[in-house]
């Protein structure tokens, strides 16, 4: 995204947020009906589990194939700024590589996990090399399709290695599995929908609104803080394992302090990441952006506090997916996405583009009050005597 935001146009920036984001939405859905049940899996391994994971990874792969199909009779409709053919291949491949890490988490393989992350990174970051000693104006087609291949195949690789030789099943038993998933993911799938109102409204809304002028100063304020993001998502992925054992081991206080652990501590880091972004942003606007997005402190500033409200929702996701409390995870979602979707007209008359970064913290704290409540309600039937009570440290 750096590379797009120094170099590339308005247009050219909304272009790849726009597929991004529509990548994740996809993959959320997929992992609504496939992915989300492993993290209920026991975490030693055995031949039911093995039984499990093939199956989940199967159905993934169907979806995966019909996101795919979808997008190619989506994208004559888009028109030539968001109409791009390869999208049909960067979101099935996006969608395989969101399974395999999650695999890659539930066993424990944490460094197979950030290969996937880094997998990108490289071959994107390869593209732009390329472009800068040719140079060429970035191509957001090419960078989709860097990204996209690299994380099909480290997604595979890492498939293979933990799945054992013939990772997948779609015979007669698979697909009654397919079909009792399918009942069981109603709250997980109504969880995702919540979380992708909730966190990318604005994706669609402000452009709509204000243009792609608008939606490229968000993403730009935002560029800086990624870093932050990592930590959430390292404690999302590192810490589903311990909560799965300290879950089938009853110890509801040891699960309730990692939880709070593994939420104040990456938020106060955004927290501080935030204000040293903001301070140092006109020389970040002079230099890394070449010019670029000037006086864009106060956007910062909104952005570090609503990544730091996803912190502790990241917790509270993992608690609630461990637990397999899916219902209350629906309830939080959707209650966040209400109060989301219902302040971002309001904020945007008032405030304009800023205004959705401040109906997304509202939403978050609802959210966040949610998933706080069904995690206590969760430890509460797990070990009654062990859980905090409300307000305790």
């Amino acid at each position: 995204m750096l590379w797009l935001i120094r170099r590339g146009s308005a247009e050219q920036l909304g272009s790849y947020v726009f597929w991004a984001n529509s990548a994740l939405v996809a993959g959320t859905l997929a992992a609504a009906f496939t992915s989300v049940h492993l993290y209920r899996l026991p975490p030693a391994p055995s031949p039911g589990r093995r039984r499990a994971e093939r199956v989940l990874l199967s159905g993934n792969l169907l979806l995966a194939l019909l996101m795919g199909l979808l997008t190619l009779l989506v994208v004559p409709w888009l028109g030539a700024t968001l109409g791009l053919w390869i999208a049909a291949l960067f979101l099935p491949c996006t969608i395989l590589a969101l399974h395999a890490r999650v695999l890659a988490t539930t066993h424990g393989a944490l460094g197979a996990a950030a290969a996937i992350s880094a997998a990108p990174l490289l071959a994107v970051g390869c593209g732009m090399g390329a472009e800068l000693v040719l140079g060429r104006t970035p191509s957001v087609p090419l960078l989709l399709a860097l990204n996209g291949l690299a994380q099909g195949v480290a997604g595979a690789i890492v498939i293979r290695r933990l799945g054992g030789p013939w990772p997948m099943d779609f015979g007669a038993g698979a697909r009654r599995r397919w079909r009792a998933l399918a009942r069981r993911s109603r709250w997980s799938l109504a969880a995702g929908l919540g979380n992708e109102v909730f966190t990318r409204l604005y994706i669609f809304v402000v452009p709509a609104w204000f243009g792609a002028a608008a939606l490229a100063g968000l993403a730009a304020a935002q560029a800086m803080l990624r870093p932050a993001t990592l930590l959430a998502g390292a404690f999302g992925a590192a810490a589903r394992r311990p909560l799965a054992r300290l879950r089938h081991e009853g110890d509801a206080a040891g699960f309730w302090r990692l939880l709070t652990i593994g939420a104040l501590g990456p938020a106060c880091a955004t927290l501080l990441l935030g204000g040293v972004v903001a301070a140092l942003w006109p020389w970040i606007a002079a230099w890394v952006f070449g010019g670029r997005y000037a006086g864009l402190e106060k956007l910062v500033l909104l952005w570090s506090v609503v990544m730091a409200i996803s912190c502790f929702w990241v917790a509270g996701l993992a608690g609630l997916q461990v637990l397999g409390r899916l219902r209350a995870l629906a309830m939080a979602e959707i209650g966040g996405a209400l109060v989301c979707a219902l302040a971002m007209a309001p904020m945007l008359l008032l405030l304009d583009a800023p205004g959705a970064l401040l109906a997304i913290a509202l939403g978050g704290v609802v959210q966040v009050t949610l998933l706080a409540s069904g995690v206590r309600r969760g430890l509460r039937d797990l070990a009654p005597n062990l859980v905090p009570a409300a307000g305790a440290r």
